[in-house]
């Protein structure tokens, strides 16, 4: 076994040039997203520069988790290739370390560094993506950017005794509580719409009889035949508690990990699917898999470097066998969220296969 001196410096190295890797990507999307932002400065003349770089910065963090594995891969790619350069590869070979051993402590905080991102770094960019939707509907309106979560469009049919409406909003907050930019269809209970209001903002209220309210301020009511009359403010009925809101409208993904199970529970009760919550916690946690795959994807073209140099076909080989395993998983996890393999399969089975093949390729270098 290599001693502890060793073990962490290869740990550090490896750790160092994934920090590195992931900063450089991070800050691509914030320079883009910056970019795109600046541009809708002009049309909104209430919002300004420093109100782009905080939103920028509240949310970069969670679409940079995205890149996660790739950091991984790239990292131990490049600490494989700068050990070989500097010869320190070789005179461990030459000394009777084994690629195992070399390989554990990357292998292990590979490993630590997927439960941190689940457990610590998925949570706290989640609380920054929710920081910008306050932020973004008090400069903007609504979305904006390259980086803007467009999927979370308010879209909801609500149902009330006296007649269902159709509600949406350009910035939705508090899992549908409040709402920015809204607009929303009344019809009577023959489904014949009947009048439309546009509103600043709307905040859900409970009502004790249970037909709670969203309550729309600075409405422009529009009738047909009739002039646009503006209100201070208007309720619109619906007979969903906040819990059944918060159960239509919350993705998975926009969970924390500490927070999926009572959702998946949530969802439950209120006859959602709660699959989407389950495959996605459990995502969460095979991240240490999948990075420890990558590792040794890194490794299985890395290995050959200290003897023979630096093989970039092998380089890129690998660099594509990485794409095509984090695709794979994602599409997976999307059949484990619809029921059509179980959640655990779906989040484990791709980066245990990747596992059990890059093994396979290095014990044949190694061992034969």
């Amino acid at each position: 076994m290599i001693g502890t001196t060793l073990s962490l410096y290869l740990a550090g190295t490896f750790l160092r040039n994934v920090a590195l890797v992931f900063a450089l990507f991070l800050g691509l999307i914030i320079a883009v997203d910056l970019i795109e932002l600046a541009r809708d400065l002009n049309d909104d003349g209430h919002a300004t520069f420093m109100d782009a770089v905080l939103i920028v910065l509240a949310r970069a963090p969670l679409f940079a988790a995205g890149v996660l594995p790739f950091a991984t891969l790239f990292g131990a790619t490049t600490a494989l290739l700068l050990l070989s350069r500097q010869l320190e590869l070789v005179v461990a070979r030459a000394a009777g370390v084994s690629a195992w051993q070399f390989l554990t402590p990357m292998l292990l905080s590979a490993i630590l560094l997927g439960l941190f991102t689940a457990t610590i770094y998925n949570p706290l960019a989640l609380e920054g993506q929710r920081l910008t939707r306050g932020l973004e509907a008090s400069a903007f309106g609504e979305v904006k950017g390259s980086f803007s979560n467009k999927t979370s469009i308010f879209w909801q049919r609500l149902e009330a005794v006296q007649g269902d409406s159709i509600i949406s909003a350009r910035v939705v907050e508090e899992g549908g509580a409040r709402l920015t930019g809204v607009t929303a269809y009344r019809f009577d209970e023959a489904g014949v719409g009947t009048i439309r209001l546009d509103a600043a903002t709307a905040t859900f209220e409970p009502r004790p009889d249970g037909e709670n309210v969203y309550v729309l301020q600075d409405v422009v009511l529009s009738a047909p035949g009739q002039t646009g009359r503006e209100l201070e403010s208007i309720e619109v009925p619906l007979k969903l508690t906040r819990e059944e809101l918060q159960a239509r409208t919350r993705r998975a993904e926009d969970i924390s990990f500490w927070e999926l199970d009572r959702f998946a529970e949530r969802a439950e009760r209120t006859g959602k699917n709660p699959l989407p919550f389950v495959t996605q916690k459990t995502a969460l946690l095979a991240q240490s898999l999948l990075f420890a795959a990558m590792v040794l994807i890194a490794a299985t073209m890395s290995l050959n470097m200290a003897r023979f140099g630096v093989n970039w076909r092998a380089i890129a080989t690998g660099v594509g066998a990485g794409f095509v395993l984090y695709v794979l998983v994602r599409l997976v996890l999307t059949f484990g969220s619809n029921g059509l393999v179980p959640p655990w399969f779906a989040a484990w089975a791709p980066a245990l296969v990747a596992t059990l093949i890059a093994s396979t390729v290095i014990l044949q270098r190694e061992d034969g």
